[in-house]
């Protein structure tokens, strides 16, 4: 993999789980998100931790994919990786549902769902840029 595609499967990454994010959040489930953090949840987002945090999340998901990636039809392999890292960011973000006065179960079914949902769409994007992997390493 060269580096340019690295980099473009990182901005995609990025832009799929800041917007992937919104229009999750704010503009689909908005009605049921709002019931459910009513009391717990800020007033206003913190757009800007957002923003770094989303893109450090895309370059980690990106490089680990580069490395466990060896070989295959990339829709395939794009899709069982973002089954797994989706799995594994569900159960992580789903875990705070004991921290907090969440008022409803479907709050922690609805984000195990998106972390699935957004983790399959980068994982398909991340290995459709990427493409069939060389052997040599990142710069």
């Amino acid at each position: 993999m060269n580096f340019t595609r690295f980099i473009l499967a990182t901005v995609a990454a990025w832009a799929i789980f800041l917007f992937g994010g919104i229009l999750w959040h704010e503009v689909i489930f908005e009605v049921w998100y709002n019931e459910w953090v009513f009391g717990i949840e800020r007033m206003e987002m913190p757009i800007l931790y957002f923003v770094i945090t989303h893109a450090m999340r895309a370059l980690v998901f990106v490089y680990v994919y580069h490395m466990l990636y060896k070989g295959g039809v990339p829709l395939i392999k794009g899709l069982k990786f973002g089954f797994l890292m989706g799995i594994l960011t569900g159960l992580t973000v789903t875990s705070y549902y004991g921290d907090f006065n969440i008022t409803s179960p479907g709050w922690a079914l609805l984000e195990f769902t998106y972390n699935i949902v957004r983790a399959l769409f980068v994982g398909v994007a991340t290995a459709l840029i990427i493409g069939e992997r060389n052997r040599e390493p990142i710069p």
